[in-house]
């Protein structure tokens, strides 16, 4: 990723791996999808990011709503986030599963 790439500063949980990645049109703006495995948390789990600076004029309710329907995450899906305005992203987490031992 270089500097003018909207997702070239993310972090990754820490101990995060990431197993699948892609970016896709998330409506109006850029999606990237990633499956990460992650030891330190013992799970294994699916992210939609966001790029803030992208979607300045959105709020996090209206971001939510656009990765709700993207069809990536299932109706009945746990979803949590994180808003990191500093950073510039959201971070959306669903599908977290527990790694196989």
């Amino acid at each position: 990723m270089t500097e003018t790439d909207p997702f070239a500063r993310i972090r990754l949980p820490d101990s995060g791996e990431i197993l699948e990645e892609h970016r896709f049109p998330l409506f109006e703006y850029t999606g990237l999808y990633q499956k990460l495995r992650v030891p330190a948390a013992g799970v294994q789990v699916e992210s939609i990011v966001v790029s803030l600076e992208e979607a300045a004029d959105r709020d996090t309710q209206y971001l939510l709503n656009l990765v709700v329907a993207s069809g990536y995450v299932a109706e009945d899906a746990d979803l949590t986030f994180r808003e990191n305005r500093a950073g510039g992203y959201l971070y959306t987490y669903f599908n977290i599963q527990p790694l196989e031992t």
